[in-house]
């Protein structure tokens, strides 16, 4: 515990700066570096952290966590869906049927990622992600007044130029005996509404009912596959072989890993690589203070010297530098954490206003898995960020107090 009269000098040099401009200037950078590379670590984690959130929620609400699959299709569907229901682990089962095809709208043609979803049968992720009325605009009709309804992402409405209403025209192709190409199947829909899940999926995707989609696949009724959502995502992989272990040989199963695992691994690896930068400018920071401080001891060597011969021990003189640069690194450390916990809750929204000011995209989905800013805190990244500034700070100051410490007032004041 630093005695009074190391607080009280060590608060009066943290006022005053190192005595000269340059210190003063250099005191000031080290403060603002500090304050900068906390709040800017903050900001970025959180950012992160809200990527990788979306990743679990709504990019992994489009994308199944586990599909599996039944040459031919899943007969008896129903049976088999409550059976694994039932398994620990496992959260919901739905059928799905899925294919690429083309859509055609007034002789604009895009491919397409066609799934085939029953309205009696979306699990709560899809729910979570589509508009409440998703269920209701998958029609089933096929008759001359209407035509099966047809959902589109937005990107890809735009893409077509497509408005609710619209008739399209789906041409799916086929291959036959030999690897020949035969008849496509072609159907026409009614466009019967738009979605937006502000992910990358929406670029091709289109939903249709599971029936239509089955007769459009040549499945018939049976679902191509099942849907499976799970409690605990990184556990997807141990799930689907417990499953096989209770299904047929005729069964298989892709996961989320294989089909998305590389951009949930760029998430993390893009987390820690910015991370690792910004933590630089926290190092650089620091070093700014060891810097300062060791000029603060240069300039006060007199007052270090004529301390001593009254008496102040080394000790003193050490804990009136480390109180200065404790308070250096508190205050930087201090405001960095409010600025960022700011940022953190604010930026987003800021963000998103100046896009809407400006009609600028910052992020798009034929890029980014997203098209918006996400941020979700987490108080263990502002509490382990406070604590590594605040060490770093600490044993930076070791060194200038030791300096301080170790001068001889003899030698000093032999000049004076």
């Amino acid at each position: 515990m630093p005695s009074s009269t190391s607080l009280f000098l060590g608060r009066r040099y943290f006022a005053a700066g190192s005595g000269s401009r340059l210190g003063s200037f250099i005191s000031g950078l080290a403060i603002a570096g500090l304050i900068t590379g906390v709040a800017l670590l903050i900001i970025v984690l959180s950012i992160m952290n809200g990527f990788e959130r979306e990743m679990r929620t709504r990019i992994l609400g489009i994308v199944p966590h586990i599909q599996l699959f039944e040459r031919g299709g899943v007969r008896r569907w129903q049976e088999l869906a409550e059976s694994l229901g039932s398994i620990e682990g496992v959260r919901e089962v739905t059928p799905f049927t899925g294919f690429q095809a083309l859509l055609n709208a007034r002789g604009k043609i895009q491919s397409v990622q066609v799934m085939g979803l029953s309205p009696d049968h979306l699990d709560s992720a899809l729910r979570a992600v589509l508009p409440a009325k998703a269920g209701d605009w998958l029609g089933e009709e096929n008759d001359a007044e209407r035509a099966p309804g047809i959902m589109l992402s937005q990107a890809l409405a735009t893409k077509l130029g497509a408005s609710a209403g619209q008739r399209l025209t789906l041409i799916v192709p086929r291959v036959g005996a030999g690897n020949r190409q035969a008849t496509p199947r072609v159907a026409v829909f009614t466009l019967a509404g738009i979605f937006d899940t502000h992910t990358a999926e929406d670029q091709a995707l289109a939903l249709i009912h599971l029936n239509v989609a089955g007769d459009m696949a040549g499945l018939g009724l049976a679902p191509e596959g099942l849907r499976i959502s799970v409690d605990d995502v990184f556990d997807v992989r141990d799930i689907g072989y417990g499953l096989l272990q209770r299904l047929p040989g005729e069964f298989s199963f892709i996961d989320w890993f294989q089909t998305h695992g590389n951009l949930y691994q760029a998430i993390q690896m893009s987390r820690q690589m910015v991370g690792l930068l910004i933590f630089l400018i926290i190092a650089i920071a620091v070093f700014n203070v060891v810097s300062m401080l060791i000029m603060t001891v240069v300039d006060k060597r007199p007052a270090i010297a004529t301390l001593k011969t009254l008496g102040a021990d080394n000790k003193t003189i050490l804990g009136i530098f480390l109180v200065q640069g404790t308070l250096i690194g508190v205050v930087g450390t201090l405001v960095g954490t409010l600025l960022g916990v700011a940022g953190a809750l604010y930026v987003p929204d800021a963000i998103a206003t100046v896009e809407a000011v400006f009609q600028i995209r910052f992020l798009n989905t034929e890029i980014y898995p997203i098209d918006y800013l996400p941020s979700a805190l987490d108080l263990s990244d502002v509490g382990l960020v406070a604590t590594v500034a605040l060490g770093l700070n600490f044993f930076a100051t070791l060194y200038p107090a030791w300096r301080a410490a170790a001068v001889k007032p003899a030698e000093v004041l032999r000049y004076e």
